[in-house]
């Protein structure tokens, strides 16, 4: 039988495009999931693994659906081999991972991938260093609003517990607020 896993990392993305190839291609069942690669414990792809039985065939439209490192992309295509279970990646010209020149081609693209995740994260981290030197801020921008009208209270002779039960908001962000405004 033939098999298709599909996974996006977040709720903004959606599996429709993998879910339809892999439809395409034959898969009779199609396991799909909106949950991060990083961790190998994913509850569909941990179905898919315990479903197939030997002679069956797994499909993924890309390596990086199935695995975020090497280690974990071996570690599934070591446990599919095992039972007798076909594992092919579209992205890797249908190649089958089972064979000797397949698993060559699994392990180095699956080694790209994971040199390439940790490339995008060293750069984006460099990114946001950069922009907080400059100056730059990150998070929700400040309500003006809100903060002038506690300002507004508190020079009203309003203490900071009642500013806060008041405007229905914490009492750290009237303190913080007010320390900024001192």
């Amino acid at each position: 039988m033939k098999y298709g896993y599909a996974r996006v990392s977040t709720q903004e993305q959606n599996t429709g495009l993998q879910v339809a190839s892999l439809s395409e291609l034959g898969c009779e069942r199609v396991y799909q999931e909106n949950v991060s690669g990083k961790n190998a414990q994913r509850p569909e792809l941990v179905r898919l693994l315990n479903d197939v039985v030997e002679g069956d065939v797994v499909y993924v439209m890309k390596l990086d659906r199935l695995a975020r490192n090497t280690r974990d992309a071996l570690s599934i295509a070591d446990e599919l081999k095992a039972r007798g279970v076909g594992l092919v990646c579209m992205d890797l010209g249908q190649t089958d991972i089972n064979s000797d020149i397949g698993r060559v081609i699994y392990t180095v693209i699956a080694a790209v991938g994971e040199f390439e995740r940790k490339r995008i994260l060293e750069r984006t981290n460099e990114g946001k260093k950069a922009a907080k030197e400059r100056g730059v801020t990150f998070g929700p921008k400040p309500d003006e609003a809100l903060h002038n009208r506690i300002r507004e209270l508190y020079e009203g002779g309003m203490n900071k517990l009642a500013i806060s039960k008041e405007l229905s908001i914490s009492r750290t962000t009237v303190h913080n607020v007010l320390k900024v405004a001192d």
